[in-house]
């Protein structure tokens, strides 16, 4: 009989290939699972088929006396629960060890996002004329038209994007395909980042071999012949795609210039982006096509942050609030 690390790893295995689910996600699963089978095997269950409440409730004990978020351990309950789940499904048990243990609702955080004022002179920074900063405007101005997933521009390539119809392929959380459309203004900045790629493969302008200074907190925007004949949208030095940490650095760099005192990263371009079409009466079903959410519920936080400011401004302008 199988222990119980290999039925995890059968199960990790399920996730992946017929679930679809994406690595950052079946990560989290394994880490889950391995840690709460290192508590259960110290208990004396060495298969699965000796799981039983009393351990996942042992184990919600040693998080929450290690000082775990509530949030942590909800995410790791739902990692048991979807294992307790699969081992019913691949006839391992025959009942839901987890049936009877109580869901634990995760605290809805308010996104951040920045003012439609703030966000206008955040993408008023660069100088589109000068080539470091080309690339630099034209992330933040994608991330702000599109509310892509930072992973999701990382991996964009240029056949990915339809200049005709003015809309974008991505591929997002369980490699679900989806078309986003893309505004003018951001797009007409890719077509301008992409003639100075272009110039350089056609011989047009000299590749640039040495990099250019890097600016603190971001990565090189130097056009080497790499970079020019690079499938990816952003591209480094040596062609592969900027990371999504590279990419964060960029929009801080960004931020920075234009003297934002709140933390910005592509993760509140995306919030920014969903929260502002709300406030112009975008349908909260669009938006959440727009942004691939599985579920409405996870689109509608967004309400909050709408009727938040709605009450702010009534404070601030009626005489008798």
């Amino acid at each position: 009989m199988e222990t119980l690390l290999a039925q995890i790893q059968g199960f990790v295995a399920y996730a992946e290939t017929e679930r679809g689910l994406s690595p950052h996600t079946v990560a989290a699963y394994r880490s889950d699972l391995e840690q709460f089978a290192m508590l259960a095997l110290q208990r004396g269950a060495r298969r699965a088929e000796e799981l039983q409440e009393h351990h996942l409730l042992a184990w919600i004990a040693h998080l929450e006396a290690q000082g775990a978020m509530s949030s942590s351990i909800t995410r790791k309950i739902t990692s048991i629960r979807s294992f307790s789940k699969y081992l019913v499904l691949a006839d391992i048990r025959l009942d839901d060890f987890c049936m009877y243990i109580e869901g634990r609702k995760i605290p809805k955080r308010i996104p951040r996002v920045l003012s439609e004022a703030k966000m206008q002179r955040l993408l008023a920074q660069a100088d589109p004329a000068e080539v470091n900063s080309l690339r630099d405007k034209t992330v933040c101005e994608m991330l702000y038209a599109t509310g892509l997933r930072v992973s999701e521009l990382s991996r964009l390539k240029i056949d990915d994007i339809d200049f005709e119809k003015e809309t974008l392929r991505c591929y997002g959380k369980g490699k679900k395909e989806r078309v986003v459309p893309i505004g003018r203004v951001a797009l007409d900045y890719v077509r301008l980042y992409l003639q100075q790629r272009e110039a350089v493969k056609r011989g047009v302008l000299t590749p640039s071999l040495a990099p250019a200074p890097k600016h603190a907190g971001r990565p090189h925007a130097a056009i080497t012949e790499q970079v020019a004949n690079s499938p990816y949208l952003f591209p480094n030095l040596k062609g592969e795609p900027l990371s999504p940490a590279q990419l964060l650095l960029v929009v801080k760099h960004v931020a920075a210039q234009a003297d934002i005192e709140e933390s910005v990263s592509p993760h509140v371009l995306r919030h920014s982006f969903a929260t502002h079409l709300l406030a112009h009466g975008a349908d909260l079903r669009v938006i959440q096509e727009l942004l691939g959410h599985s579920q409405i519920t996870t689109t509608e936080i967004y309400t909050q942050v709408s009727d938040m400011r709605l009450r702010e401004a009534y404070k601030r302008a009626h005489p008798r609030a």
